[in-house]
């Protein structure tokens, strides 16, 4: 069955790197597949390299929407957050889709 909506809304928040990255995997996939997956995350590293797109939150309101590559900018992020932020490449992998 295809077009299932998926919405995990911090559920990963109590779950160790071990755990979380086979949960944001399958949801990618379950997106690959047509799924209307929607993942609410704090790993950002983990959303960067797994989202289609995403959405940064400040104060209740959307800040960013678009491509990990537009979204999870230094600039914005260190906005978003009140303190500088650096964005690194993880090596082995394309960033941003």
């Amino acid at each position: 069955m295809q077009g299932v909506p998926v919405l995990f809304d911090e559920a990963a928040l109590a779950l160790d790197l071990k755990q979380l990255v086979p949960v944001v995997r399958l949801c990618r996939e379950r997106a690959c597949e047509g799924d209307a997956v929607v993942l609410v995350l704090r790993a950002l590293g983990l959303a960067a390299a797994y989202a289609h797109r995403g959405a940064i939150l400040c104060a209740g309101r959307v800040a960013a929407d678009g491509s990990p590559g537009e979204v999870f900018t230094e600039r914005l992020l260190s906005e978003v957050c009140d303190q500088p932020v650096e964005v690194l490449p993880h090596p082995g992998r394309v960033p941003y889709r």
